[in-house]
């Protein structure tokens, strides 16, 4: 076998798995009719499916949901576009929009595309699903596309599922994995979307891919996974502050945030600059560069410097990635206090140590949220969260200041 055709040959079996994967949602619990599938097929000819999906005739093969005499109708409240790359994403895909339906009903298009890719320029399959609601008997619908885009096609991608929107709905692009930044069909799907969703622990390039986020925020709304499971976090370190007591400590003095990742930074930058942006700390100089995970730098607070690091640790509890421990020590005229969140498994210890005394330790359950749920609270955030906004700016300048002179050139 030549080494082209070896190659077109693991290219197939690659869209065959990835196939395999998608054809999930046909498979669903919650499928409420036939899947429609149509090999070669056109955008007019799936558009005229979709219409006729939820019309009050039936035809001879069955695949019209109102034949079922059910109290059902259509209602999608967005349009959700999704690239996939390869079978893991599709896994991921089809797991995550199942859980996603009852939430946010939507018109989901599911992208495969390769530009490289022989066959037919657009493979289709439909699916129409329905979750039951709280009232007895009644049911909210919508419908998955799954698009296999070859060649030519699949590299003007806004033009294939332009005529697939419903239209006066708001359109989301949700990119699981490592968006192509600089490939003109992302710009395409994004210029179409009133929202970009993206995961920073997926980027391969933490720092180039916030400084494009940062940048795309002024052409549409970012919905980030990793921001949205620092809320936990967020949470329990602002509580350690309602206790007057313990305000004193909280804007002038020196912090040791030290969160653990596995190699992968994104959650813990972004609480750091998180914590930053809140107390209005500005980079002052590095310490260590980011190496295996691990850097610490020298913030500049209004009245002292502050001591930041940053430390990658290998656990079996948690997943790679997601913070580990978080650690706040701070002086104060009487003293020195250090404020602690240590997670294990999904559990955590919370526990303050003010001059030399532990107080307030517990333990509390993480109600850490699934991807389905981020990326609900992710269509429906506001566009601009300042907030969010600031720690992204942050993160960047964090990183950037923790990246080695060998890593820059």
């Amino acid at each position: 076998m030549s080494e082209t055709n070896g190659a077109a040959a693991a290219a197939a079996q690659r869209e065959i798995a990835v196939h395999r994967r998608l054809m999930r949602f046909g498979e669903a619990e919650t499928t409420i009719a036939p899947i429609w599938s149509e090999r070669d097929t056109s955008v007019s000819k799936i558009a005229t499916h979709l219409a006729q999906l939820w019309t009050s005739t039936t035809d001879d093969n069955g695949s019209n949901v109102q034949e079922r005499s059910l109290p059902q109708a259509r209602a999608s409240v967005l349009n959700l576009i999704v690239t996939v790359p390869d079978a893991l994403a599709a896994d991921r895909v089809v797991h995550t929009l199942l859980g996603l339906g009852h939430r946010h009903p939507s018109r989901a298009i599911i992208l495969v595309a390769d530009p490289t890719a022989a066959g037919p320029p657009i493979d289709a399959a439909v699916s129409a699903h329905c979750h039951p609601t709280t009232d007895a008997g009644e049911q909210v619908c919508f419908e998955e596309v799954v698009l296999t885009v070859r060649g030519e096609a699949a590299e003007h991608l806004n033009g294939v599922v332009a005529a697939l929107l419903i239209h006066d709905l708001p359109t989301h692009v949700w990119w699981p994995g490592d968006p192509p930044f600089s490939d003109p069909v992302f710009d395409q799907l994004v210029e179409v979307s009133d929202r970009l969703i993206v995961d920073p622990s997926d980027f391969s390039d933490l720092l180039l891919g916030l400084r494009r986020l940062a940048t795309l925020r002024r052409r549409s709304g970012i919905g980030d996974l990793s921001w949205k499971r620092l809320g936990w976090w967020q949470e329990l370190t602002a509580q350690f502050f309602d206790a007057p007591r313990f305000r004193r400590y909280l804007p002038t003095d020196p912090t040791d945030p030290a969160p653990g990742a596995a190699a992968q930074t994104a959650q813990a930058i972004l609480y750091a600059a998180w914590l930053a942006s809140r107390l209005t700390w500005k980079r002052y100089a590095t310490v260590d560069p980011l190496i295996d995970g691990r850097m610490r730098l020298t913030l500049e607070g209004r009245h002292e410097m502050v001591d930041l690091r940053i430390e990658g640790v290998e656990t079996d509890a948690v997943p790679a990635g997601e913070l580990v421990s978080v650690r706040l020590r701070a002086y104060g005229e009487t003293g020195a206090a250090e404020f602690i969140v240590d997670r294990a498994g999904d559990e955590a210890t919370v526990a303050s140590n003010v001059d030399g005394m532990t107080a307030q330790l517990r333990r509390v359950r993480m109600e850490l949220p699934t991807e389905s749920e981020l990326l609900a609270t992710s269509l429906v955030a506001d566009r601009n969260d300042p907030v969010y906004e600031a720690a992204l700016r942050g993160a960047t300048v964090l990183l950037s200041a923790a990246r080695s002179a060998e890593a820059v050139g």
